[in-house]
């Protein structure tokens, strides 16, 4: 992937991985404080989950469309990029978890343990929250690696199916499936599409930029008045979820690829966190509400105490992880994936989607 595609999407996964901790935050506030700063529209943060699912799309393929047949190598890599982080930051939570003088019982007592370790779609969510996208990322990763097998002339009619599908599960307000077809057909697979459209036609989407705008313009209105006006409640069904926020998240990405913006160092910095911000976040909230929050909880302006407190902890928390731990355990699984085998030569770049 050129040098300048990939500062483009890391600024775009600094971006998505702010909103999702800004919508995390707003949530916690709600629950420990007086009064709340951005009210229900701080859930329109949520959004940044699809900015997420349609980045990779547009990575995944950038790097591998043009690639022949079924490679196990590209199956490990996308095992080494999500497993190993997700692992420690899930034994780090039941750690802290315990730490702060609550039973493991108390965290997980409607957890599925089969789900918490592998991330297989059940009924029930992961310890750690949050891995329920990682489930919707680990089934992208398992369709396009199998579509990798097709001949380069079946696979746009085998994309087409896989639209097919997600389309009618867009068209289903409701219903009661086993969780592993609800994920086969989950509207959320339109995102992972649309950033493979991106990427596949990106000359072209080029071309039409000040669609992108009008895209990204609409997205926000359609997405902080739906907030605005039915709160957490409102996104809790995936069809109108993603009719909410696809226009943002797909315009964004469009008008980011389009428009090349330059913006400071710190948001590529962010980018290259943002794997185990993502993940982390939660747990530096938690801290806050469990213990930090009493301390500044009647201060003038402690709503906004608490939001700097959870960002700046939150920023701090990633980048030593990512340092410490995340960067040492990817270039293990890479050297451990290229003595399987011959190794992978895509771009390092292939190895932070």
């Amino acid at each position: 992937m050129p040098r300048a595609q990939i500062i483009e999407v890391q600024y775009l996964r600094a971006f998505a991985v702010l909103l999702v901790l800004v919508g995390h935050i707003n949530q916690a506030e709600m629950r420990v404080l007086d009064g709340d700063v951005l009210g229900s529209i701080g859930f329109f943060g949520f959004s940044g989950v699809d900015v997420f699912f349609v980045i990779s799309g547009f990575i995944i393929h950038t790097l591998y469309r043009d690639h022949s047949g079924l490679d196990w190598r590209f199956f490990l890599n996308r095992l080494n990029r999500i497993y190993p982080m997700y692992w420690l930051v899930t034994l780090v939570g039941i750690g802290g978890y315990m730490l702060l003088g609550r039973q493991l019982s108390e965290m997980g007592g409607n957890t599925n343990w089969l789900t918490t370790i592998t991330l297989f779609p059940t009924d029930q969510l992961p310890l750690l929250a949050i891995g329920w996208t990682l489930t919707h990322e680990l089934y992208f990763y398992l369709v396009y690696g199998l579509f990798l097998a097709l001949p380069l002339h079946w696979r746009p009619w085998a994309l087409g199916g896989w639209l097919a599908l997600s389309l009618f599960g867009l068209s289903r307000l409701g219903g009661d499936l086993p969780a592993v077809v609800e994920l086969m057909i989950s509207p959320f697979n339109l995102l992972f599409l649309s950033g493979i459209a991106l990427a596949q036609f990106r000359p072209r989407f080029e071309r039409w930029r000040l669609l992108s705008l009008a895209l990204l313009v609409g997205g926000v209105v359609l997405g902080l008045y739906w907030t605005s006006s039915y709160g957490l409640a409102g996104l809790g069904n995936e069809s109108i979820r993603v009719l909410v926020f696809m226009p943002f998240a797909v315009g964004l990405c469009w008008a980011a690829l389009a428009f090349k913006p330059v913006l400071p160092q710190l948001f590529a910095r962010i980018g290259d966190w943002s794997y185990v911000l993502y993940l982390g976040h939660p747990l530096v909230i938690i801290a806050f509400e469990l213990r930090l929050v009493q301390v500044f909880d009647g201060w003038p302006l402690d709503n906004l105490v608490f939001y700097a407190g959870c960002i700046i902890a939150s920023l701090a928390a990633a980048w030593l992880a990512h340092i410490l731990a995340e960067r040492p355990a990817l270039a293990l699984g890479k050297s451990l994936i290229a003595r399987i085998g011959r190794g992978e030569t895509t771009p390092s770049a292939a190895n932070r989607s």
